[in-house]
């Protein structure tokens, strides 16, 4: 990459993906936030796509871990490793070139963890470091003009938490979070099918399942001739422990989401009902939008739709909105733009 001074950088510090803007670059790292450390030495082995390739099929000499659980961090020393060696990578070691940094998080986080991020931005040599809510971000990037006085909803269904937000004037009037997204989605299609087929699955399977045949309302997903999906899941007999398939179906998967979303739903009616009446009003107009990587399972619009009896739209870029937004939001001066801390 060429040397350039005074660079701008956002950072979308997700569970399930990390993603790293660079002003004039464009959108440089997309990977998952998984890291791979040598347990003797302490270093890092990978980071993003080929540290996830090793979820589940290490030694024990190699630990593979995620920083981000359930939308908090889980080890603020994992997350400076993932960012170093990253941020390393793109900027050839060169990390002065950075004059500003702006992390998006997750909006329930607490202040302690807030302060830590922008300590580990001073640790990396960057002083300019700032913070900013993911809902916020995830709202810019989808086209939502924030500041204009009239209230939006935004459901962004990630990796680790389901966060709600109503914002207004360029804030977060009210915010919810739920630890019930796509992991969480996972370990239910892992369990499902360790009860009903005996079969033991790993989490990378249990997410091709959920991705190839998941769905909430409308017809169940079938293939170009009209014939339902079927997947066929590779694991170990829970009574043999021998390796074995089984054969899942959509309906199968369908009843293990509609009892996930559940709890959202409660969420999303608890966050409708304390929303100031103007701004619950201009939802009438505006709407929901959802976004995150779980905005993308068949049927969810009408699904809400349904519950909230108001429009409800999907982001254009779910899996980037935030990254997008970050962009938008490094652009801006501080008349606009205030940070967390």
């Amino acid at each position: 990459m060429k040397e350039k001074s005074n660079l701008s950088v956002g950072v979308d510090l997700g569970t399930s993906n990390l993603l790293i803007y660079v002003e004039g670059q464009g959108t440089l790292f997309n990977e998952p936030s998984i890291i791979a450390i040598d347990k003797a030495t302490g270093n890092v082995v990978s980071v993003g796509n080929e540290a996830a390739k090793l979820d589940g099929k290490t030694h024990n000499k190699v630990e593979v871990a995620r920083p981000m659980q359930g939308g908090v961090i889980s080890d603020i020393q994992l997350i400076r490793e993932i960012l170093l060696f990253t941020l390393d990578k793109i900027f050839l070691s060169n990390l002065a070139s950075i004059n500003k940094l702006l992390i998006c998080i997750p909006s329930e986080i607490t202040n302690t963890e807030k302060e830590a991020i922008v300590e580990l931005g001073h640790g990396l040599g960057i002083q300019n470091t700032e913070i900013e809510e993911e809902i916020k971000a995830a709202a810019m990037g989808s086209g939502i003009d924030i500041f204009a006085p009239r209230g939006h909803m935004v459901i962004d269904i990630g990796g680790g938490t389901t966060d709600f937000g109503i914002l207004s004037l360029g804030e977060v009037v009210l915010s919810k979070s739920i630890k019930v997204a796509g992991d969480f989605f996972d370990r239910q299609v892992i369990d499902h099918v360790k009860t009903v087929h005996k079969l033991e699955i790993g989490n990378q399977t249990a997410e091709k399942i959920k991705i190839a045949l998941a769905s909430l309302t409308g017809p169940l997903p079938s293939d170009e001739e009209g014939n339902p999906l079927i997947f066929q899941a590779m694991g170990r007999d829970l009574v043999s422990g021998l390796p074995r398939q089984a054969l899942l179906n959509t309906e199968e998967i369908r009843e293990v989401l509609l009892n996930c979303f559940e709890p959202i739903k409660a969420v999303l009616l608890a966050t409708l009902e304390e929303t100031p009446p103007e701004l619950a009003g201009d939802l009438v107009d505006s709407g929901i939008l959802l976004t995150g990587g779980c905005s993308q399972i068949p049927g969810i619009k009408e699904y809400f739709a349904e519950i909230a009896n108001i429009p409800v739209y999907l982001s254009e870029v779910p899996l980037t909105a935030v990254i997008d937004g970050c962009k938008k939001m490094l652009k801006m001066t501080n008349k606009h733009f205030y940070s967390e801390v």
